[in-house]
């Protein structure tokens, strides 16, 4: 059976309850959506992965992928609906709709408001993560090289309280020998 089908022949009871109409079905992709929600679910064949969005039904394009750290850190759910069998990622969908989804399922601003809060967090984080990681390969660059005022200059740019405390010795190391 085709995944959309699959999704429909499961979970479709639940979109009837909550007025959730379908706005766009494909083989591999369902598009939902109410007053307040849009909600896509997906399976990619190449990748042999299913993917879940939910966001608020406007014209912002960015909707949040529920994936399992969303499920355990917002949620508070132990579901698993990345890198699961279609069959386990569609049971766990109804589980989701039924349980932790059903305040967004029935228009919880609020709730809505919270997990894209939650989302825009994670991301600023995955960036900061990333920069001072890039900002920390560029320092052992200089350290290795003894040049220690582009060492300094370089961890200049880090708050201190993300540096290693290999990094704040060597920090203080760099500053005698400037």
């Amino acid at each position: 059976m085709i995944f959309s089908q699959l999704v429909l022949a499961r979970a479709g009871f639940i979109f009837q309850k909550y007025n959730l109409k379908i706005i766009e079905q494909q083989d591999n992709s369902l598009k939902l959506q109410s007053e307040y929600l849009v909600i896509i679910i997906a399976h990619n064949q190449l990748e042999n992965s299913n993917t879940l969005w939910l966001g608020r039904n406007d014209k912002k394009i960015d909707k949040v992928e529920i994936d399992n750290e969303t499920l355990k850190s917002f949620f508070d759910s132990n579901l698993k609906l990345s890198q699961v069998p279609i069959e386990t990622f569609i049971n766990n969908l109804v589980v989701f709709f039924e349980n932790e989804a059903q305040p967004l399922l029935n228009g919880d601003i609020n709730l809505i408001n919270e997990l894209e809060k939650f989302d825009l967090e994670r991301s600023r984080k995955y960036t900061h993560d990333l920069l001072v990681s890039q900002n920390l390969a560029a320092a052992n660059k200089a350290w290795e090289t003894s040049n220690y005022k582009e060492f300094i200059k370089i961890l200049d740019q880090i708050d201190k309280d993300d540096l290693p405390s290999s990094y704040r010795l060597k920090y203080k190391i760099a500053h005698q020998n400037v």
